[in-house]
Order: C-alpha cells, then structure tokens, then sequence
C-alpha cells in the first residue's frame, strides 16, 4: 500500500517539507525540463500532498525560483565560509577551485539555471524572478571577491579601491555560466585548463 500525504498544511513541519519539496523540484526540473514537469511529478517525488506543493509555491515558475535561490545562498554560504578560513594567499584559487568543481557535483543546478534564463526569455511572468536572480548572484559573487580582495591586500599589496566590485562579478558570473555549458554540452572540453587561465588573468588583474 502506498503511503497516504496529508495535504492539511497545519500537521506538516513547515521548513522541512518546503526544503523536501524545492529539492525534488530541483532533481525533476533539471532531468526532464521546465515544460515537460507536472507539479504532480514533483509532489510523487518529494512524497508530498500535492495540495502541499500548491500551498508553498503555488506553481512551477516559483518553485524554479525557489530551487536556485536555496542552491545559490548554500553555495554562498559555504564560499564564504571558505574564503574566509583559507590562508590569505590561498583564498583566490581555492575559491575558483570550488566553482569549477561544482560544474560536475552540481551539474544540475547549472541546468536549472540556463532553463531559467529561456523562461525568463520568453515569459514575462518570470522574467522579474530571473532577473533578480541575476541580481542578487552578481552580489554573491561580489561579496566573495571582496573578501578575497581584503585577503589579498594583506599579502599581496593589493588596492581594494582599485577594483570596481560590480563589474568584476558581473564579468565572472559570465565567465562561470560561460565555461559551466561548454563543459555540460561537451564532456571533452578541459574545464581545468580554461579555469588555470582565468587565475592567472584574476592575479594580473588584482595583484599590482
């Protein structure tokens, strides 16, 4: 016999079933596609109530949303963690280990991610949502390297007035999503090469 959900939202833990959910939604999304995913599929692999999925996301353009947000302030979380416990000297290429390593442990996140950007293409709905996104990635990616930019100053001599925080993430949030589909749609492109480059360009850029 199967087991029976309950789709009455008051005898559920709030945070774990959301957090049940976004993670089914993430693994169901990224193998079978935005358009080919029923909410009904996502709530059988979260075994959850569909009335529960309806009741925390409403439907798939939020629980999309959802899914990279989560995905986006863990990872965040645990660079700044990194960067911040790594030697000083070290914290530039530990960090850009760490998101060339994700391209493979995470790859499905990335799929998540280039869907989003066609959704937010051509549907206004979800545009706002991708877009911020966008936004609040550019400020991830910001804070990170401005951490590593106060690490660097104290080993490297280098000027953190020097560099324009804003576009330097919205150039290497380029660079990330750039090289992550090269390697997705091609297994044989040398991820490792491309990132070696990109440190040393990074070190000619920061250090003086």
């Amino acid at each position: 016999m199967s087991k029976q959900y309950t789709t009455d939202p008051q005898t559920e833990e709030p945070q774990e079933t959301r957090a049940r959910i976004i993670a089914a939604a993430s693994r169901v999304l990224a193998t079978k596609g935005y358009d080919a995913t029923t909410l009904r599929e996502i709530s059988r692999e979260a075994q959850a109530a569909p009335g529960l999925v309806h009741y925390y996301f409403g439907g798939k353009d939020q629980l999309l949303v959802e899914a990279l947000q989560a995905a986006g302030q863990q990872f965040h979380q645990r660079m700044q963690h990194l960067v911040r416990q790594i030697p000083d000297e070290q914290s530039l290429d530990a960090f850009l280990t760490q998101i060339s390593e994700r391209v493979e442990q995470d790859e499905n996140i990335y799929r998540l991610r280039y869907e989003s950007f066609s959704l937010g293409l051509h549907n206004a709905l979800i545009a706002p949502a991708v877009s911020e996104r966008l936004a609040r990635r550019r400020e991830e990616i910001g804070s990170v390297m401005g951490t590593i930019l106060e690490k660097l100053a104290r080993t490297e001599g280098v000027e953190r007035s020097a560099v324009d925080l804003t576009i330097l993430a919205a150039l290497l949030l380029a660079l990330f999503d750039g090289l992550a589909l090269q390697k997705i749609m091609d297994a044989s492109f040398d991820l490792e090469a491309a990132y070696s480059v990109l440190a040393r360009m990074l070190r000619g850029l920061l250090v003086s």
